[in-house]
């Protein structure tokens, strides 16, 4: 899949109040902070979901196993972008070329 061809949402403000406008199908998604300093956004993690609100809300709870994005989560202005891809497959190749791409602070997998 190429990525060029991906849509991605706009940029949503990752707080409780927003899960309700995050599509319950599949795709892929990343979380973003805002560097403060330079007004550009870091890259805290990306992963896949069949259900994105789900996985929304599963980052929000306090049973989120991944530390470093519930610290995120909790001390910095996160913001989740998706795009909705159905398939499986497609969702595991367009996170793996994310990945190769770039350095996702919470992602551990291949680090």
């Amino acid at each position: 899949m190429d990525n060029s061809q991906i849509i991605w949402s706009n940029d949503i403000r990752y707080i409780e109040l927003n899960s309700a406008i995050i599509p319950t199908s599949g795709g892929i998604y990343k979380i973003l902070k805002n560097d403060r300093v330079n007004r550009r956004y870091t890259r805290v993690y990306v992963g896949k979901a069949e259900n994105l609100q789900s996985r929304y809300n599963n980052h929000l709870s306090e049973y989120e196993e991944n530390f470093c994005i519930r610290r995120n989560l909790k001390n910095e202005i996160c913001y989740f972008r998706y795009a909705l891809l159905s398939r499986e497959e497609d969702r595991q190749n367009l996170e793996k070329q994310l990945l190769k791409e770039g350095t996702y602070q919470c992602n551990l997998q291949g680090q």
